[in-house]
């Protein structure tokens, strides 16, 4: 009777993982996954030789990324990036003859905004050191492809292309970079063209646009925008269809924050409300916040953005700016 109870018990617990694991949808995974075989870095790149097992070869490649931190043994994941054959690096002094260039890496094999690298960029300007030359420029038009944002900017009357590990761009906008040596007739096989010169870049910075009004106009459009359109976290989900793409304003605490991901920073915020689970939302901003900061973030909303290699969101607020903290 015993030897039977406990085989009922088990059938029991069977049966019940089987159908947890049918009601569960499985975790979309990185198809790649490395280990760090050594380390380079400069100011602007860290340049990483892994080995990747490749039907059951190993295989060694480099990648290069925004500058983080890494070392021999490091195990990472990604989806893909942008290839590129002959790359010179003047910081380094060689040439690659084939080399991965990619926005980030999962540090686990499930795909999430939560798990990436390379971490917050931290500027240090050496002492006894001529400073670069500042560019300041405006976006004219913006191609989006793999793992990188391709830019037409005007300074001055000059017009040239820009490359960048993929950020939200758009035409209109003001960056600004420091001094870069053009790379020559390059070809981009995704877009299916060549550029006669090109400059790619490690960072650009967003310069908020100067708005002419004055202070006082200022604060009476943010108080207006505020009474007007301000929600909770759990209404804007439950009714997240009538608010795509209008501006709406939350007030509530950081949860998490992210420094230059994509070019600009990211929050979560919570309000201690919930819809369905759901009780944070994702902001893109270029202020700088911490961990516990209360906050009355404002931006446009956006359903299903998704900027691929695991940037996927159901409800995004974009160009999002802090009106009180």
């Amino acid at each position: 009777m015993k030897n039977l109870f406990l085989s009922a018990i088990v059938l029991i617990l069977i049966s019940g993982a089987r159908l947890y694991s049918q009601n569960q949808t499985a975790p979309r995974l990185y198809s790649h996954k490395v280990i760090v075989d050594s380390v380079l870095q400069t100011k602007a790149y860290t340049y990483l030789k892994v080995k990747e097992k490749i039907k059951g070869i190993d295989s060694l490649q480099w990648m290069a990324l925004p500058t983080f931190q890494a070392k021999a043994g490091d195990v990472y994941y990604f989806e893909k990036g942008l290839q590129m054959g002959e790359f010179q690096s003047k910081e380094l002094g060689r040439t690659f003859n084939q080399i991965l260039f990619l926005p980030f890496l999962g540090t686990t094999p499930e795909i999430s905004e939560k798990n990436i690298v390379p971490a917050p960029i931290f500027d240090t300007i050496p002492k006894n050191v001529a400073p670069q030359i500042i560019h300041t420029v405006i976006v004219k038009e913006v191609i989006q492809a793999g793992g990188y944002t391709y830019l037409r900017v005007k300074e001055g009357n000059e017009e040239r292309w820009l490359a960048v590990v993929k950020i939200l761009a758009a035409a209109g906008q003001t960056y600004t970079y420091d001094d870069a040596a053009p790379m020559k007739d390059f070809t981009s096989k995704e877009l299916n063209r060549t550029f006669s010169e090109i400059y790619f870049l490690a960072k650009l910075t967003y310069v908020p646009t100067a708005v002419n009004n004055t202070v006082k106009e200022e604060k009476s459009k943010s108080k207006k925008t505020k009474e007007a359109d301000k929600i909770t976290i759990a209404k804007l989900y439950e009714n997240k269809s009538s608010y795509a793409g209008k501006k709406v304003v939350i007030s509530g605490e950081v949860s998490k924050f992210s420094s230059n991901i994509m070019g600009k920073n990211w929050i979560h915020v919570e309000d201690g409300t919930a819809f369905s689970r759901k009780s944070d939302i994702t902001a893109i901003i270029s202020e700088e916040v911490k961990v516990g900061d209360k906050v009355t973030v404002e931006g446009k909303i956006t359903l299903d953005k998704d900027f691929g290699s695991g940037y996927f969101f159901e409800v995004l607020m974009e160009d999002a700016k802090i009106i009180k903290k």
